[in-house]
C-alpha cells in the first residue's frame, strides 16, 4: 500500500511540472502610453516568467519592479501611484491552450491562434482577447508573440485614479486610458 501511495504521489509531483518555461532572457513584454494626445513613448517590463504545463495551462508572471521608461522618476511613480507595487508585486495572465499545436507542428513553421487570456493587475482581473503566433524553432523551443496589441482599459482594472495621480505629478493635459500591450516570449521543454 505504502509503494502505491508512493507512485501516486509521484506521478502527481512529476504531472504538476511545467512542459515549457518561458526565457526570460529571450523574451519581451512592451507597451505604448500617449500623453496630452500626441506625445506616444514605448515602456516595457524586463523581468517575465511563466510556463506553459501539460494539461494546456499557460501563465505568465510579470515583476511590477522591473518596469522601464527610460525616465526613472517615472518609473517610481508608475510603479507606486499607478501599479501599488508594495502590495501588488506582480501583473499575471493566463490562458488555456491545447499543447498538441505544438506536437503536431514542423521545425519552422507556424500558425496563428486566437485565446482569452486573464489578466490580473492589483486584485483586479479582465479576460482580453488575444490573436497570438506560434512558432516552433526546434523540439525543445518554441516563440509565442502577439499578431495584434492587445489592448487594456485602464478603467477595467480600476486604474483610473492612478492614472490621474501621474497625470497631476507629471503637470499633463491627458494620459490615454486605453494601452496597447504586445509580447514577444520564448519557451523551452524541459
Amino acid at each position: 500500500m505504502r509503494t502505491i501511495i508512493s507512485m501516486l504521489a509521484l506521478s502527481v509531483a512529476f504531472s504538476s511540472q511545467a512542459a515549457w518555461t518561458l526565457d526570460g532572457a529571450a523574451s519581451s513584454l512592451r507597451f505604448a502610453s500617449v500623453k496630452n494626445d500626441t506625445v506616444a513613448e514605448i515602456h516595457n517590463f524586463s523581468k517575465i516568467s511563466g510556463s506553459w504545463q501539460d494539461n494546456g495551462q499557460a501563465q505568465i508572471t510579470i515583476d511590477v519592479a522591473s518596469l522601464d521608461t527610460l525616465v526613472p522618476i517615472r518609473n517610481e511613480r508608475m510603479r507606486t501611484q499607478l501599479f501599488e507595487e508594495s502590495t501588488f508585486p506582480q501583473i499575471s495572465a493566463t490562458a488555456q491552450i491545447n499543447p498538441a499545436l505544438v506536437k503536431d507542428m514542423a521545425v519552422g513553421s507556424n500558425q496563428q491562434l486566437k485565446t482569452e487570456l486573464k489578466v490580473t493587475i492589483r486584485d483586479q482581473s479582465q479576460t482580453l482577447n488575444a490573436e497570438l503566433a506560434i512558432s516552433k524553432l526546434s523540439d525543445g523551443r518554441i516563440v509565442v508573440n502577439t499578431v495584434a496589441p492587445i489592448l487594456v482599459n485602464a478603467v477595467n482594472f480600476k486604474l483610473e485614479g492612478g492614472v490621474a495621480k501621474l497625470k497631476d505629478l507629471a503637470k499633463l493635459q491627458r494620459i490615454e486610458l486605453v494601452v496597447p500591450v504586445t509580447f514577444l516570449v520564448t519557451l523551452n521543454k524541459n
